[in-house]
């Protein structure tokens, strides 16, 4: 046999405020209902037991009444004929059996043939003492009682009227039911009110999601314009409150992560076209002086020699670019580096000594001479300070000082702060290895200093690439640094000169 589809229940597509007053309502109406019928069962239990008190105390009467009470003058209303039962006013009727079965001691001016039909002498013998009980006559429904009097040696029956015990009772339900009706239709326009309020601000919440999801982004300003609505309500008192407030936290990291991503596409584009514009010149330097070589043909010389010098020299180039960008394509990828002992004293001393062989003429110094010892790679932390080092050489005059300084210190909150810095923040209190190059130069100008440890960044490109720089040493000193745990900053004023300020983590050696 083939299944149909289970077709959803109808409840389950109400709206949540459509459920919530549905609930109230229903929950409200069978409380008061279950209130009406305990109310109903009070005030049944008591009715019914005052009209067995009235019967008991009719039958005390009845059986203590002697029988010549019966000889009294007839009443106003009596015409000649007795009054029959269940008119107004015949709540109570008593009367007594004699021994032999007579009936005596009752009003003559009443019609009690329904009561003694109902409840007969022998019925009557039988119930003697007992609790009352409830007896249908012709006349209505009568609580029945039976007393014995031993001294009288007869039999008192008391009734009382019963059916104005199931008159009230009903009365009693039919109203409390009506009011239930409107206390259930003003809670259900009143419930329906207060629900609305309490949704709003997920209402709102769901327009902002929906603007959010139909929206397309506006011209020029990316994914990240899409997020940048938020919701109104974030009182953290209130439920929607802290959802608005967690959504609104979603929604800022969402953003932040789409400008985020944006940034580094665009950060990736930028990469691509310079690395293959830096390329691309050695390149055609190769090409250039091969093509002339061609030209020229095999033969020997110094336009030769000089042209195979200057290929190699581009060659050299374009192979120290690979192999820069291999290596921070090795640091992107978070390669364990080598831990050993390092001192960086060394290694700026060796440092110097090289900058002076390659600019002789250089004013480059070390300024402190106590040992630092940090873990770490030696290699990567040589090409550290060699970078540093050969940047401030070759951006600043002949005439400028470079100082090189190594300490071990305290880390706390600088006086100024840094107008760059990348890698780990560091807690101040930490135990630190700074390794400081600074110089007498002009400085970094501002609008080139938060930049300036981007990849393939120059302040002054055309100057840079004649002077053989590739735009990616102060990087790999970042990427390093950052590999090391550490923190780079720099510090620069115009006139004033810059200083590179590396900060390593101390550990245990």
């Amino acid at each position: 046999m083939k299944l149909g589809r289970l077709r959803p229940r109808p409840w389950r597509q109400w709206t949540l405020r459509t459920r919530m007053v549905v609930a109230i309502v229903l929950l409200a109406g069978i409380a008061l209902v279950l209130v009406n019928l305990a109310g109903v069962a009070v005030m049944r239990s008591y009715m019914t037991g005052e009209a067995d008190r009235d019967a008991k105390r009719g039958s005390e009467l009845a059986a203590a009444r002697p029988p010549e009470s019966q000889d009294r003058p007839p009443p106003r209303w009596y015409s000649g004929t007795p009054k029959p039962l269940g008119d107004p006013g015949d709540r109570e009727i008593n009367f007594q059996y004699a021994s032999d079965g007579t009936i005596r001691g009752f009003n003559p001016y009443a019609d009690i043939t329904p009561i003694t039909a109902a409840v007969p002498f022998e019925t009557a013998k039988s119930r003697a003492g007992q609790g009352p009980v409830t007896v249908e006559t012709a006349a209505g429904t009568y609580r029945v009682a039976v007393t014995y009097s031993a001294e009288k040696n007869a039999y008192g029956v008391g009734a009382a009227d019963y059916d104005r015990v199931e008159e009230s009772t009903t009365q009693l339900l039919v109203a409390g039911l009506g009011v239930s009706a409107l206390v259930l239709i003003a809670l259900a326009f009143t419930g329906a009110y207060v629900v609305g309020i309490g949704l709003r601000p997920l209402t709102r919440m769901e327009k902002v999601a929906a603007s959010i999801a139909a929206a397309d982004p506006p011209p020029g300003k990316g994914a990240a314009a899409l997020v940048a609505d938020r919701v109104p309500d974030t009182d953290p008192h209130t439920e929607a409150g802290r959802l608005g407030l967690a959504l609104n936290t979603m929604l800022e990291r969402i953003q932040a992560a789409l400008a985020a991503r944006a940034a580094s596409e665009q950060k990736l584009r930028q990469f691509l076209a310079d690395a293959s514009h830096e390329l691309r010149t050695p390149l055609t330097s190769i090409r250039g002086f091969a093509e002339l070589y061609r030209r020229l043909g095999a033969g020997g010389g110094p336009e030769v020699d000089e042209m195979m010098s200057r290929i190699e020299q581009e060659a050299a180039r374009m192979g120290l670019l690979v192999e820069d960008l291999l290596l921070l394509a090795a640091l992107d990828e978070e390669r364990p580096l080598r831990a050993q002992p390092v001192d960086l004293l060394a290694v700026a001393a060796d440092t110097i000594r090289d900058a002076h062989v390659r600019n002789p003429t250089r004013f480059v110094a070390l300024t402190s001479f106590e040992p630092v010892t940090v873990v770490g790679d030696d290699h990567r932390l040589r090409q550290v300070a060699t970078n540093l080092v050969s940047n401030a050489v070759r951006h600043t005059p002949d005439f400028a000082k470079v100082e090189v300084r190594v300490a071990e210190e305290t880390l706390a909150a600088p006086r100024t702060p840094p107008v760059a810095a990348v890698g780990v923040a560091l807690p101040a209190g930490t135990r630190v290895a700074v390794l400081e190059v600074s110089d007498s130069g002009p400085g970094v100008p501002p609008e080139h200093a938060e930049r300036i440890f981007e990849r393939l960044y120059r302040a002054d490109p055309g100057r840079a690439r004649t002077q053989g720089g590739s735009g990616l040493g102060l990087s790999i000193v970042a990427a390093i640094v950052a590999a090391h745990g550490g923190r780079v900053e720099l510090f620069t004023a115009a006139a004033k000169g810059a200083t590179f300020r590396v900060v390593l983590p101390l550990h245990d050696v």
